[in-house]
């Protein structure tokens, strides 16, 4: 593959916008000093008390799932893999799931889907490949605790423990995916069937031993002697916790909204305005915290709402940049919005916000709809007159794209213009804003690429450019630099600059064409899945593809011991293989989805 760095510097006059990263939460999961973690797919954050952020662990592939036992151990579930950290955050591998060839051919089943504690310490795991539940004791003996029951979600007791659901009996509830019901294993592991056609995704356990299970648009309580009634019902149920006193928390993100229900089923409205509300977890001083569209709230008992540090959080912490189905600008701590993203701009799923120091402009990377290439854009706001407008329209956007990539045609070696490769569209042309330098400097990267075939393989061209904005939103290049060989080496060890565009691409991949094919395939029947669902639906989708991708990268590794994951050299084509099968799982679900 042909390679051109162009590294240009890009400032602004009185216009700045800085691109940051905006991160899911998975999960959500309080220690006894308070502090909060999420699993934030590749690494789990921490937060302080009073709202300090950290890096507690890093190197992850697909974080979630997790739970702290009484010694303040954190037990994470990382795909097919728990790991153990311990309260000065050492890692160690606690279990290590392995799929019967006969089950997964290509490995790509996800073996571990659910972790649960009880007041002994014991860790619960639900396997559901196997169809069993295994059990390991404080001193990590594992043992099968159950088999048959193809466990999905579990609930386990420990009163008081705010991140597992649990019933003062000390039971085991798991649901079962594969025949809807709800199973119930005493602490001897004696199995009985508390209810059927039933498939909850969420159970809390009450004070009292009394289980609530959300399925569908309803919410089920199941008392210790097994006696069935609805609950509540007509809304969308996601997250469900108890505090202390006894009330239910619930999520509804068809409202965006949590709601609170006393014990004698009073219902009421605890707070609104959070785009699709997820994870729900209690500290010991009641605080509240909810993950919902890359933030994380925090609700004091007295129902006053704080936003955690984000990188969706503009940096006065006045504005907020909410996504997942409706992607806007909110005012902080409200529910109101003061920029609606989603009228003008085309699919912003995966769209990255960048805030400029002063709070007063961002900017949004995102991408425009191709069916077989990617392009991906930049729009820019500013605040005038306390209102956000656009400085740029999309036909601006699309000219000064045009603009760039001739830029990186330019710059390309002569034979690929001898062999007039510009009469076709590029497969990946990409602009993205990257860092502000000051107020008035930016810089934003801009990469081409094309296939050629025979030995010329592909095109690239990847640049830096400094771009300068006048009070209307007018930009000018102040600065181009070519990088050497070594330096474009060194900026690659250092992070990435390439910036897949697909989401099922592998960065920096050097793929043969038959793997490239496959993976084509996989990316168009990803795409047009994704145009069926739900906003709630592509989200869960994509987090399910990169947690695949995550698994194949693995593979590849497996199957040639390559450090770097690279498809081209596993062995016999497995990892092409592994590809198609994907499209093909994806493809069924396509045409059920039609």
């Amino acid at each position: 593959m042909k390679r051109l760095f162009v590294a240009v510097t890009i400032a602004c006059l009185g216009t700045i916008l800085v691109s940051v990263s905006a991160h899911a939460a998975r999960n959500l999961a309080v220690d006894d000093k308070g502090n909060l973690f999420v699993a934030d797919t590749d690494s789990i954050l921490k937060f302080t008390p009073d709202g300090k952020r950290s890096t507690f662990a890093s190197g992850l592939n697909d974080a979630n799932d997790m739970a702290f036992d009484d010694k303040g151990n954190l037990f994470v579930r990382d795909g097919n893999t728990i790991f153990k950290f311990t309260p000065e955050g050492v890692k160690s591998t606690f279990a290590s799931g392995i799929v019967p060839e006969t089950y997964d051919p290509y490995h790509v089943a996800e073996v571990f889907t659910g972790l649960a504690l009880d007041r002994s310490g014991n860790l619960f795991v639900a396997e559901h490949v196997s169809g069993s539940i295994l059990k390991f004791t404080p001193d990590g003996k594992k043992s099968t605790f159950a088999s048959g029951v193809s466990p999905y979600k579990m609930a386990v007791d420990g009163a008081g423990n705010l991140f597992v659901t649990q019933d003062v009996s000390s039971n085991l509830f798991v649901t079962r995916d594969v025949s809807p019901s709800i199973f119930k294993f005493t602490p001897e592991g004696k199995k009985s069937t508390l209810a059927s056609g039933v498939s909850p995704d969420k159970m809390a356990v009450d004070g009292a031993g009394n289980l609530f299970a959300a399925d569908g648009n309803t919410i089920f309580k199941f008392t210790p002697d097994g006696k069935k009634n609805t609950f509540a019902t007509g809304i969308n149920p996601g997250d469900l916790v108890f505090d202390r006193a006894g009330n239910l928390f619930v999520t509804d993100p068809g409202s965006d909204s949590i709601l609170k229900f006393t014990p004698d089923g009073k219902k009421s409205t605890f707070a609104t305005g959070i785009s699709y509300p997820g994870d729900l977890v209690f500290d010991r001083a009641g605080n509240l915290f909810v993950s919902g569209s890359g933030l994380i709230f925090k609700f004091r008992p007295d129902g006053t709402r704080n936003t955690l540090v984000s990188d969706r959080v503009s940096p006065d912490k006045q504005w907020e940049y909410h996504s997942a189905g409706r992607e806007r600008i909110v005012k902080a701590g409200t529910s109101q919005t003061v920029l609606d993203l989603s009228e003008g701009l085309p699919d912003l799923e995966n769209a990255k916000i960048v805030w400029a120091p002063d709070s007063k402009r961002f900017a949004l990377n995102y991408k425009l709809p191709c069916k077989h290439c990617t392009y991906d854009t930049i729009a820019f706001y500013q605040l005038r007159d306390d209102k956000w407008v656009a400085l740029r329209s999309l036909v601006d956007e699309r000219s000064e794209r045009g603009q760039l990539a001739q830029l990186a045609k330019d710059h390309l070696p002569k034979s690929a213009h001898e062999r007039r490769i510009w009469r076709s569209q590029p497969t990946h042309d990409l602009l993205k804003v990257r860092e502000w330098i000051d107020a008035n400097t930016a810089i934003l990267y801009a990469y081409s690429q094309w296939f050629v075939g025979g030995d010329q393989g592909d095109l690239e061209a990847n640049f830096l450019f400094t771009l300068k904005f006048d009070a209307d939103g007018n930009w000018k290049i102040v600065k181009t630099h070519q990088m050497s060989d070594k330096e474009i080496e060194k900026k690659d060890a250092g992070e990435d600059v390439s910036g897949s565009g697909q989401t099922t691409e592998q960065e920096g991949l050097s793929a043969d064409a038959s793997f490239r094919e496959a993976d084509r395939q996989l990316n168009e029947v990803y795409n047009a899945l994704r145009g069926r669902l739900s906003p709630p639906e592509r989200d869960r989708l994509r987090k399910e593809q990169l947690a695949w991708i995550n698994r194949r990268n693995a593979a590849a590794q497996v199957a040639k011991g390559n450090a770097e994951g690279n498809p081209t050299h596993a062995g016999d084509g497995d990892v092409t293989k592994m590809t198609l099968a994907r499209a093909a799982e994806l493809e069924k679900r396509l045409k059920k989805a039609k």
